[in-house]
């Protein structure tokens, strides 16, 4: 089977177009997002690479979140089983985690896509 010129053409375009795309998921890496935290009081924001530490005050008392080292995790919660704290530290846009009992939400966003946690998770 011969390949004409125009055939050469569609697979270097769709291998260039599939290249790109890879470039274009795995470049923004080195962005580390935001950081956001909700509770019944408020919700806080801070950029995924700042150092901070702060209380989100649910119904069952006051949880942790410490942001450090490019990441955010919840350090420590008055709920019952601790899954929250043991769901370790998020670094990627898109990873979350929550303390349901306590009713705080965790999770980093890369700027671009907008309440990337379904309603279902909350």
């Amino acid at each position: 089977m011969l390949f004409k010129p125009f055939d050469i053409g569609i697979v270097l375009c769709s291998l260039g177009a599939v290249a790109f795309s890879f470039f274009l998921a795995y470049s923004g890496a080195g962005n580390s997002g935001m950081v956001y935290a909700r509770g019944e009081k408020g919700q806080w924001v801070f950029p995924a690479d700042a150092s901070e530490s702060f209380v989100v005050s649910g119904p069952l008392g006051d949880t942790v979140v410490e942001i450090n080292d490019g990441g955010a995790r919840i350090a420590s919660s008055p709920c019952a089983n601790q899954t929250c704290v043991n769901a370790g530290r998020l670094r990627s846009p898109g990873q979350w985690a929550a303390c349901l009992p306590n009713k705080v939400m965790l999770y980093i966003e890369d700027g671009e896509t907008k309440n990337n946690v379904d309603a279902a998770a909350w």
